[in-house]
């Protein structure tokens, strides 16, 4: 769950962007280097530079200022997928929580499946 920015930040970062999004590079579908400087009048969300679930960090450091297209960019194709990394590995190696299989020849399985279709124990 992301926890949202204070209000004073949230001012802080839109005065420092002049109104204009501060979405820069690939993160935000991009060229590497170019900032977006779509109007912030149209639409204004804060995002977290470094993942919240990661880093933990509200600070005017970690907020931009940035325009609705670029901030669902950035959602879709890059927090999303590593927060769902983040748990799996917090879940595996933290908490000691596995996949497990239990289909007929899976790994993990005491079944063997043979290439004829039968299946056997191992």
């Amino acid at each position: 769950m992301t926890v949202p920015f204070s209000k004073p930040i949230k001012r802080a970062a839109l005065l420092r962007s002049g109104g204009k999004c501060e979405a820069v590079g690939e993160w935000y579908g991009l060229p590497v280097g170019h900032r977006c400087l779509a109007s912030l009048a149209y639409g204004v969300e804060f995002d977290h530079y470094t993942l919240h679930a990661n880093s933990k960090d509200n600070s005017l450091e970690n907020c931009a200022a940035v325009c609705v297209k670029c901030h669902k960019f950035k959602t879709a194709k890059h927090d999303t997928p590593l927060a769902a990394k983040t748990v799996r590995q917090r879940d595996k190696f933290g908490l000691g929580i596995r996949k497990r299989s239990t289909f007929a020849g899976s790994r993990d399985s005491k079944f063997k499946k043979r290439m004829d279709g039968s299946v056997v124990l191992r």
